[in-house]
């Protein structure tokens, strides 16, 4: 950050997508300018030192006929993410709330249009999302992580994801153990260079699964994962494991629901349903920024 940055307040809003959590900037008037807001994430989202999040989401002006507004999230760690379902919906009832867009939406990301909608009710956080085909799945990805022998599924959901299914989450790496495992997938020779996320998932019936995630760019286990519920999803369905809609219970204990069609193998018409609560709105004071 430069002097004149330090120095100034930023209005923002914490938000919790299912357990995801972020800063959420209203940046139409650039007030962090583009080419500070890596090293301002990284400082801004470290906890107990500073606000602390899984990233941050900026809102900017779209001049694009029929978009509404530019989105972009940047991962903890400073590196730009393409897309993150659950910085997604907490971004569209953001830009609700705030007079930026109507209930029904479009904005832009770097991995395409998304459509949300917005519950009219300002008291009620659900918000769904349609979001870009995702790639054609990859199945029989073996690897040793840590350890352990995985047998992978590899999509593209915006990100990339790898999913593995085991027959029970927590017991499979109770604790911090997910976190070697998941750092090593995401650093694996397969994935290289861009590394993937890990979602280790449990199928529990027909139409719901349990999943725990390792994410790229936060560089650890988080409570939720929006791209990664819909990887999972798919890759079950592929197995014909689950059929859609498929109910993700995540980490943070809210629930998401993934939605779309199968056909041909892929999946298309791809809805992700949430919900993205604001936590505390204020300013973020420069020495949080140190």
């Amino acid at each position: 950050m430069n002097d004149s940055s330090r120095n100034r307040a930023i209005p923002f809003w914490k938000m919790s997508g299912s357990g995801n959590d972020f800063v959420v900037i209203d940046n139409r008037d650039g007030i962090l300018p583009q080419e500070l807001a890596s090293s301002f994430t990284r400082a801004v989202c470290r906890h107990r030192v500073s606000v602390g999040a899984d990233g941050v989401v900026l809102i900017a002006d779209s001049v694009e006929p029929g978009v509404h507004f530019e989105w972009r999230y940047i991962n903890a760690d400073g590196s730009d993410g393409e897309m993150c379902g659950n910085g997604a919906m907490c971004g569209a009832r953001f830009a609700m709330l705030n007079g930026i867009a109507p209930a029904e939406c479009v904005f832009r990301t770097e991995s395409g249009l998304v459509h949300a909608w917005v519950g009219s009710d300002p008291a009620c956080p659900n918000v769904r999302i349609a979001v870009a085909d995702p790639s054609t799945l990859r199945s029989g990805v073996e690897l040793i992580a840590a350890g352990r022998e995985l047998s992978l599924h590899a999509i593209t959901v915006g990100v990339p994801h790898a999913v593995a299914i085991v027959p029970d989450v927590d017991a499979f790496a109770p604790g911090d153990e997910l976190v070697p495992i998941g750092r090593s997938v995401r650093h694996h020779d397969v994935f290289s260079p861009a590394g993937t996320n890990l979602n280790v998932i449990a199928v529990r019936d027909r139409h719901t699964i349990r999943m725990r995630t390792y994410e790229r760019g936060v560089e650890a286990e988080t409570l939720a994962c929006g791209t990664g519920a819909i990887a999972s999803a798919i890759a079950t369905t592929s197995l014909e494991l689950t059929e859609p809609p498929v109910t993700v219970i995540t980490s943070g204990g809210r629930p998401l629901r993934v939605d779309f069609t199968w056909q041909n193998g892929r999946a298309a018409a791809v809805t992700l349903g949430g919900d993205a609560r604001v936590i505390v709105r204020g300013e973020i004071d420069p020495e949080a920024l140190d």
